[in-house]
Parts: structure tokens; C-alpha cells; sequence
């Protein structure tokens, strides 16, 4: 019988989160569904945009949290 991974099954392989039954029961359907294989496929790439992306705030917001902070009055 064939287990039926998820989509948090596929996300935990991807982040090496599964024991190493798992990874073997994954990579065995991987080859054996096609369909299970493209939606690894997509994460991935999804994966490796999401690491590649860099956020950084705009200089005059940083500023103005910063501001703020050095503001703060503790009340008791």
C-alpha cells in the first residue's frame, strides 16, 4: 500500500524535518508521482526565491522606530 504525503509532508522533507523512514517512504513516491514531484518542485523554487530575497525597510521609517524607542518612558 502506498502512503498519500502532504503538502506539510513535502515541507518537512524540504527542511529535512522527516526521520529517515519517511525520507525513503518520500523519495520512493517522488519517483513513483509525477504530480507529488511537481508540487516538490514548485516548493523548491519557492524555497530558493524566498532565500534570495532581502527586505530592508526604508531609511526614514528605521529612523522614526528608532526615535520612538529612545522616547519611551517606563511607567509603573
Amino acid at each position: 500500500m502506498t502512503k498519500t504525503f502532504t503538502k506539510d509532508d513535502l515541507v518537512r522533507f524540504l527542511y529535512d524535518e522527516v526521520n529517515e523512514d519517511e525520507r525513503l517512504e518520500i523519495k520512493e513516491s517522488l519517483c513513483a508521482d509525477m504530480e507529488l514531484r511537481a508540487s516538490l518542485d514548485e516548493m523548491e523554487e519557492a524555497k530558493s526565491a524566498l532565500e534570495a530575497l532581502t527586505i530592508k525597510a526604508p531609511q526614514d521609517v528605521v529612523s522614526r522606530i528608532l526615535y520612538a524607542s529612545k522616547n519611551l518612558t517606563v511607567s509603573s
